[in-house]
């Protein structure tokens, strides 16, 4: 997996000290379960609506942002497969920027293209509670337990949830 799971109370400080665009962002992947309220600054990003193109276009629209928060409402799938499809499409945007010209020396080409390769790999571990971070590189991150719980610690503070409709969480108990 090349994203790590994200808790809470840090996705709460984030929002809180930080500015939505620019030194994070969330994407709200839920479908037709994105009623109730959502995240302050969050894109939406369907999860049904997905297509390469799209996952194309959010990779180069979050370029620069540090660290991108995916969820759905519970993060148990749609979150972390969004998450891992845009963390894949980021790899090979950044490999494909680290790619070479090719000169007329082709073993340093390669050699190269090798480093560049190792480089992209070292970015994101196959373990999903670490993550090797290299300085400049953007962070995938899923937010666990997803807007459920999310709603239900933070639902009273505007900061942290816009939009909430009491009505659609009425049988929900944090």
């Amino acid at each position: 997996m090349n994203y790590q799971y994200l808790n809470h109370d840090q996705l709460a400080a984030l929002v809180r000290e930080g500015k939505s665009g620019k030194d994070y962002q969330v994407v709200d992947v839920r479908d037709d379960d994105y009623r109730g309220g959502n995240i302050p600054g969050a894109i939406r990003a369907p999860s049904e609506e997905r297509t390469d193109e799209s996952v194309k276009q959010l990779v180069d629209k979050l370029q620069g942002v540090p660290k991108v928060i995916f969820h759905c409402s519970l993060s148990q799938v749609r979150g972390p497969k969004a998450a891992r499809i845009y963390a894949e499409a980021l790899a090979g945007a950044q490999a494909a920027n680290n790619v070479p010209v090719p000169d007329s020396s082709t073993s340093a080409s390669s050699s190269t293209t090798a480093q560049s390769a190792a480089d992209a790999a070292r970015i994101f571990s196959p373990n999903p509670y670490v993550q090797q971070h290299e300085e400049g590189k953007q962070q995938v991150f899923v937010l666990r337990d997803g807007f459920s719980n999310w709603q239900g610690l933070y639902r009273k503070d505007p900061l942290l949830v816009e939009n909430f409709d009491s009505r659609i969480w009425a049988d929900y108990s944090p």
